[in-house]
């Protein structure tokens, strides 16, 4: 295949074009008071989204240009790597990129060396991360949690409150999913146990019908991958626990209607005391849950690759707990009779697989195989954890809904984030107070201190980009804070409020701060490095107007 090999400084010139093309449609989203950005949606006929996530509008972007595309694929993937770490500063983390993109290319273009001035800013980096570090606030208290939650769901007071008992109740450790609720208001459901929605297989096995729900006691667990197609099969081990004077849950693949059946007649008779289920998960991911459930559970998962037959089942072979509580689209159990220590082990395996997942890079697999891997394996771990929340996003519409969705759960990684490493001023006010610790910094030549002159110039975007955002007057706010010695002092800029950022409320984690301006640093060092494009010609006489990536589009997950 032919090739294109485009020079500088008409590359720089391009990729910068896409650079400044996706900044200017997503910077207009940072802050609470930044305007959403509505999306059409790849697939004709699905409605438009509408978005107030600096990620979700730089992936929008494709430049016809394909050099511009690559300078917007740059700042898609600062984004993203920043989501992907901490899913909030996505916004923060492109504005930030662009005014060192911006500066360093002009830097370039007056005669200064790239590899010196990537040098220089990543001096400018150390730096920055070591004083955001050390006047980190680390001693949470109660209200941390509301108040960084209603900066970075943007002004929703409401959600503080549910996000703070969800990490009360989950802990650090424990993963909060996030899904479309069905009503106006916001819902959080917080299950004690083992808990996945699948629910029983007839109506017939309830034994609550005020509750519409099957309960069982001190219930052994059988686990099976397969399909049970004749009652006379599950015949031997149902009388060995009738003789225990004990419930069987049956957690298997399908029953077919005759095995079903000759259950249901020996339930409702009182002969067996018995309710079945299918186990949580999908095709394949099935067995992966049919394991976890064992380990949880002490028994073990009766699995076609072991060739052993359901009526050759014994007692020890089947798990046990204290309770089982199944509803109509769920199944919790309760009292779980597993060792925890190889139930720790392999949650800490799961969460290590989890990291190299989220850490995967534009190109590294599918962007939806991806997203689905890192929500089974989060999956896992809550229904491994012994204790699962399920956050509801309430709305008018499914356009509202969805929106909300995403800042609600950036909000939620927002507070992880600061509880983490600390917090600082919010509102661009932590990162612009760091240009002062470069103010004193000597580098080893002329180039390196302009590649820190660069890196101090964009600490103070992001709370240019914010006041832009608000209509408001920056010289007199940027005076203001100036005046102020204490670095605790910030500024409200829906009310026009300055205090204590921890009084008004207006508060960032670090980790977030350093995420976005590492990756930033990162990407444009990249930028200034490259002297030469080549990229290939495509052959448009072949398929001509069929494009394989819209193809494959069609079927990608709609939140991608």
């Amino acid at each position: 295949m032919s090739k294109h090999v485009i020079y500088n400084p008409e590359a720089r010139q391009r990729l910068l074009q896409g650079i400044n093309a996706v900044a200017r449609a997503a910077s207009v989203t940072l802050g609470s008071a930044g305007p959403a950005v509505m999306i059409q949606h790849r697939t004709d006929g699905i409605m438009p989204i509408f978005t107030r996530d600096g990620v979700t509008v730089a992936n929008a972007i494709v430049m016809e240009d394909r050099i511009a595309d690559l300078g917007a694929r740059m700042l898609r993937d600062v984004a993203g790597a920043v989501s992907r770490e901490v899913g909030d500063g996505t916004t923060t983390a492109i504005v930030l990129a662009q005014s060192l993109a911006v500066e360093a290319l002009k830097s370039v273009a007056a005669g200064f060396h790239p590899m010196q001035l990537q040098k220089g800013m990543e001096l400018a980096l150390i730096l920055v991360e070591q004083h955001l570090q050390k006047t980190a606030v680390t001693d949470s208290t109660d209200d941390w949690v509301e108040k960084i939650t209603l900066v970075a769901s943007k002004g929703e007071a409401g959600v503080g409150k549910l996000l703070k008992q969800a990490l009360a109740e989950l802990g650090e450790a424990g993963t909060l999913t996030f899904q479309l609720g069905n009503g106006r208001a916001d819902q959080l459901e917080i299950v004690e146990g083992i808990h996945y929605e699948q629910g029983f297989l007839s109506p017939y096995f309830i034994t609550d019908k005020t509750r519409a729900e099957a309960v069982l006691e001190r219930p052994y667990i059988l686990l099976y991958d397969r399909e049970i197609s004749d009652f006379m099969d599950l015949v031997p081990i149902l009388e060995e626990v009738a003789a225990e004077g004990r419930p069987l849950l049956v957690i298997a693949e399908a029953l077919v209607e005759k095995a079903l059946t000759g259950l249901l007649l020996n339930h409702v008779r009182g002969i067996f005391k018995v309710v079945a289920v299918k186990p949580p998960g999908f095709g394949d991911k099935r067995i992966n849950r049919l394991n976890d459930l064992a380990l949880l559970t002490g028994g073990t998962a009766i699995l076609e690759s072991h060739a052993m037959r359901l009526e050759d089942v014994t007692l020890a072979q089947l798990g046990q707990a204290q309770r089982a509580v199944i509803l109509e689209g769920k199944t919790t159990i309760i009292g779980a009779a597993g060792s925890r220590e190889p139930v720790n082990t392999r949650i800490s395996a799961l969460r290590r697989e989890l990291v190299l997942v989220r850490a995967r890079k534009p190109g590294e697999g599918s962007a939806t195989g991806n997203l689905h891997e890192a929500e089974e394996l989060e999956e896992r771990i809550s229904v491994l954890s012994g204790k699962t929340g399920t956050f509801s996003v309430g709305g008018i519409t499914d356009m509202e809904i969805k929106e909300r969705l995403v800042r609600i759960e950036n909000a939620y990684l927002s507070a992880k984030a600061a509880l983490a490493e600390g917090v600082l001023p919010g509102g661009g006010v932590g990162l612009w107070r760091c240009m002062a610790v470069l103010d004193e910094v000597i580098a080893e030549n002329a180039e390196q201190q302009q590649g820190i002159a660069v890196v101090k110039q964009a600490l103070g975007a992001p709370l240019r980009q914010l006041l832009s955002n608000c209509g408001l007057s920056g010289e007199e706010v940027l005076i203001r804070l100036a005046t102020q010695a204490d670095p605790a002092f910030a500024v409200d800029m829906r009310l026009l409020n300055f205090g204590h950022f921890l009084d008004i409320g207006i508060i960032d984690p670090v980790k977030v701060l350093r995420m976005a301006l590492r990756n930033a640093v990162s990407v444009v060092g990249t930028l200034i490095s490259s002297e030469t494009v080549i990229m290939n010609v495509p052959d448009l006489s072949v398929m001509a107007g069929y494009s394989p990536e819209w193809a494959a589009a069609t079927r990608e997950d709609p939140r991608i």
